[in-house]
């Protein structure tokens, strides 16, 4: 249950390399906004001194540097991640006690996994009361098997599944509106058709383009339809 790798700097996470995203990069405006966005949003996990992190389908962890040194982070994820310090069970579940986390990291991940109801269900079971949970994943993008891509989400669905899974809603945002996201799909369509040695190329003239686009969106419209949706939500039983 890994993310998505759409371009080869999709996980350096500190400023300095996040500004350094070649602007040839296919993927070079999300690459470089959504850990941004994330960077912000884990201050909403209110985590307590010394509190502990599940990143639950962690890959190489790419997030840990946006928590402090005296903050337990936990990488969970397939047999296979040398990363990580939890080896998921056969069915996805976790090996883990009930309620011994206070925060759950869950970056571009419900959309790789077969059941979801499932995968949130665990998320809720190993929060402890007042836990929170911070979730991303994709509303429109194109296909990313790692190593097989099942979902999208609407604005309303991914609230719904959220909120049925037992959770409250603190906060939930776009990430890389419609107009932008539209550009992008229209350059992954030329680049499916062109050799590959031209894809860089045409990165370089629509990615400015997609940022452009993104700087007229508001979180309003954001919020409706993006690439991206990000949420905070707590455990309130």
């Amino acid at each position: 249950m890994t993310g998505p790798s759409p371009g080869p700097s999709y996980h350096q996470t500190s400023r300095a390399a996040i500004r350094r995203v070649h602007a040839r990069n296919p993927y070079a405006y999300y690459v470089r906004r959504l850990p941004l966005r994330l960077r912000t949003l884990v201050t909403g996990l209110e985590l307590p001194a010394g509190g502990r992190v599940l990143d639950y389908g962690c890959a190489d962890m790419p997030y840990r540097a946006f928590f402090p040194d005296g903050v337990d982070y936990v990488g969970a994820d397939l047999a296979g991640n040398g990363e990580a310090e939890v080896i998921l069970n056969g069915d996805g579940t976790l090996p883990l006690p009930n309620a011994t986390f206070d925060a759950v990291m869950s970056t571009q991940v419900l959309e790789h996994v077969e059941d979801p109801r499932a995968y949130l269900s665990e998320c809720f079971r190993v929060l402890r009361p007042g836990g929170r949970l911070l979730l991303s994943t994709h509303g429109v993008f194109p296909y990313h098997p790692d190593p097989i891509d099942l979902w999208r989400w609407t604005c309303e669905g991914l609230r719904s599944e959220i909120e049925s899974a037992g959770f409250s809603i603190l906060h939930f945002e776009g990430i890389v509106g419609l107009a932008a996201t539209g550009i992008q799909l229209l350059q992954d369509a030329i680049s499916y058709r062109i050799p590959p040695r031209w894809v860089p190329r045409l990165a370089l003239v629509m990615q400015p383009l997609v940022a452009l686009a993104d700087r007229f969106e508001t979180p309003r419209t954001r919020g409706y339809n993006a690439a991206v949706f990000a949420l905070i939500g707590v455990r309130s039983r």
